[in-house]
């Protein structure tokens, strides 16, 4: 977890500079898509005109990536056309993410200078200073759940290249009982107001390094797989607080706001290559237990017959389905507690209004 705590803690000291980062390595930036939706491209888009309106910055810290969301909204906090085309944000992407820089700390601020750029040349000058930027990507604001109680939200577990993510709002009560952490780690809940209402949000980052030092090719035995990713994950730790996750880390107490989740990123490319849900759709529902089906029948495979059977994994990849399967549905199941039988949605994007973001 020492990673991903070292990349949320050098981002949050670089986006203090959003006002003032200056331009010295934008002709670096290996970026930048504009489109909503939309990855990198080898080259930078034409530059934004400024617009009024409200605008805010949302920085995504993964695994295998740093990424930013700039969007505009109207008076109604509705989003609203950010350039002058038909586009709803402004996205770019660098790679590799912050923990390929652990002990570089310069490395990773300049690995972002060209997303700070970015975002300084959509926001006007004007309104920098009232802007706000926030790590995360605001899932419930798309989906419309903002500005009632917190059981309305969803919640959300994001699984990159090394390391998992799960957020959820939790009641007042939770959030004033949850535990405290070890000096210099990041807190359970950070408290949000977001369209009117403050929100307790838990939110705990796990990092999967472990899991590359026992990942064994295509073709071995389904229960020695699972036996070491459980041991990987740590799930007998000694836990101080009533209900722990990995490593003995609380698990926020559940409740309301962790009863319709999304899954993305990695376990939405898993769920679409092996076919629990179409590979066509942009999310779809499954359950964890169809992670684990799907193990059983593909891990008696040998690679060449694992890589005929499902041709949409890529070929780095076919030799560990096996073992990724099982590693997913041991997050959700045995790390996060949720029952095999849930209803998940697993979501590489979603709507909102008529574009998909």
């Amino acid at each position: 977890m020492a990673q991903a705590h070292h990349a949320s803690s050098v981002l949050l000291l670089l986006l203090v500079a959003f006002s003032f980062a200056g331009s010295a390595f934008a002709a670096d930036a290996a970026v930048l898509g504009r489109k909503a939706g939309i990855g990198a491209v080898a080259e930078e888009g034409p530059e934004l005109k400024a617009a009024p309106g409200k605008y805010a910055v949302i920085f995504d810290a993964g695994s295998t990536g740093t990424r930013v969301h700039v969007f505009r909204f109207d008076k109604k906090m509705e989003l609203i056309d950010i350039g002058d085309g038909d586009d709803i944000e402004v996205f770019a992407k660098v790679e590799p993410g912050l923990s390929a820089y652990a002990g570089r700390p310069q490395e990773a601020a300049k690995s972002i200078v060209p997303l700070l750029e970015k975002a300084k040349s959509t926001v006007p000058r004007w309104l920098m200073k009232k802007t706000p930027v926030k790590l995360g990507v605001a899932l419930n604001y798309l989906l419309g759940n903002l500005g009632g109680d917190y059981s309305k939200t969803v919640g959300v577990i994001d699984l990159g290249g090394g390391s998992v993510q799960m957020a959820y709002a939790i009641s007042a009560d939770a959030a004033a009982a949850a535990p405290g952490v070890p000096q210099g780690d990041d807190p359970y809940v950070t408290k949000e107001y977001l369209k009117g209402r403050d929100y307790n949000v838990y939110v705990h980052s796990y990092n999967g390094e472990q899991y590359d030092a026992i990942a064994p090719p295509q073709g071995a035995a389904y229960d020695k797989c699972r036996e070491d990713v459980t041991r990987a994950l740590k799930i007998s730790a000694p836990c101080q607080a009533k209900n722990c996750t990995f490593n003995g880390a609380w698990n926020g107490g559940g409740g309301p706001g962790q009863a319709d989740l999304y899954v993305t990123s990695s376990f939405y490319y898993m769920a679409s290559d092996v076919g629990l849900i179409d590979s066509e759709a942009t999310s779809g529902k499954t359950t964890p237990a169809a992670f684990r089906a799907a193990a059983e029948k593909i891990c008696p495979m040998g690679f060449v017959e694992a890589k005929a059977a499902y041709p949409k994994v890529r070929s780095a990849d076919a030799p560990y389905i096996c073992m990724d399967l099982i590693y997913q549905y041991s997050l959700l199941v045995d790390g996060f507690g949720l029952e095999p039988t849930k209803e998940i949605t697993v979501a590489q994007k979603v709507k909102h209004g008529e574009y998909f973001i």
